[in-house]
């Protein structure tokens, strides 16, 4: 009896399962066909190859020879079907193409740079197009596929999940510092020239607390006024004075020592980072690993 290659695969992997459940009966109701039609593809096996592949008893089932040999072909086509369709799978789902990317200046370097490394080394066919913009772009109108952003969120009709969180912190240059006659503290910190972003002057009024969670509130009047936390961070290495700067921001700097924590003790206030965009469904790949990129990028900086 002659079966076409197309079902012989059929009655190889019935066969198989056969094996692996122990009865016709377990087999059916596996594969959910009755015990009869399994009872027939088996037989079927055996006519087509002209041997004996299992003897059969009231109480179990056992291979031949050549039913062992059989089953262990058959291993070996399933795992082969199955890497197969794996691979298949894995370059449907490979991220390509261009994906852009919007980010304030001050997490650029810290967090979206590395993620986007991270992404470049398993997904090389993306390519990133990465806007630095303080402000608040809208990423319809401007076909972005993701903005990195701060604070409370204003676009509700947008996808949003946070990604983690930064402090300000207060810093300074080791040159400034040594130049004081007396040393930074709580009472005299208003006194500094105090180098403010553009988004610090609407509110001169600017609240902390210490280790112990006890509240302080400090009034720094802007010396300076930039609209870039790169030329703040630009400003407090030149040792023209003191800045609020995220921590994220500053941790490499005050790491290898070109600035210094001023007042360690006390934290100013916390913001959350967010990821957004406007896919509601079918979010593609490229985006998906972006965010798990920075989400650990964001945890490598705890």
């Amino acid at each position: 009896m002659k079966i076409k290659q197309k079902n012989l695969f059929h009655l190889l992997m019935v066969f198989r399962e056969v094996i692996r459940q122990g009865s016709f009966t377990a087999a059916a109701e596996k594969l959910d066909l009755t015990k009869s039609a399994i009872s027939q593809y088996v037989t079927r096996l055996e006519q087509h190859l002209g041997v004996q592949l299992l003897t059969r008893s009231t109480r179990a089932l056992s291979l031949t020879s050549v039913g062992h040999k059989l089953l262990e072909r058959s291993e070996e086509l399933k795992t082969l079907l199955d890497i197969t369709i794996d691979e298949i799978n894995n370059i449907k789902q490979q991220p390509t193409g261009s994906l852009s990317i919007t980010v304030p200046q001050a997490l650029a370097q810290p967090l979206v740079l590395p993620a986007i490394k991270l992404l470049n080394k398993q997904f090389p066919q993306v390519e990133p197009r990465l806007i630095v913009d303080d402000g608040n772009l809208d990423i319809i109108k401007r076909g972005i596929d993701i903005a990195v952003r701060v604070g409370v969120l204003q676009d509700s009709e947008l996808k949003a999940g946070k990604i983690g969180e930064h402090r300000e912190i207060l810093v300074a240059s080791s040159s400034y510092l040594s130049s004081l006659e007396k040393k930074v503290t709580l009472n005299n910190i208003e006194e500094h020239p105090f180098i403010a972003t553009s988004w610090q002057t609407t509110n001169l009024i600017h609240h902390f607390q210490d280790n112990n969670n006890t509240q302080f509130d400090i009034c720094l009047k802007p010396k300076f006024e930039v609209n870039s936390a790169n030329v703040a961070l630009d400003l407090v290495s030149l040792g023209l004075g003191i800045a609020l700067l995220p921590d994220i921001f500053v941790k490499k700097h005050i790491y290898e020592g070109k600035i210094q924590h001023v007042l360690e003790h006390l934290k100013g206030k916390t913001d959350n980072i967010y990821y957004v965009h406007a896919y509601k469904e079918n979010v593609p790949l490229k985006v998906k690993w972006l965010i798990e990129f920075l989400k650990k990028t964001m945890n490598n900086q705890s």
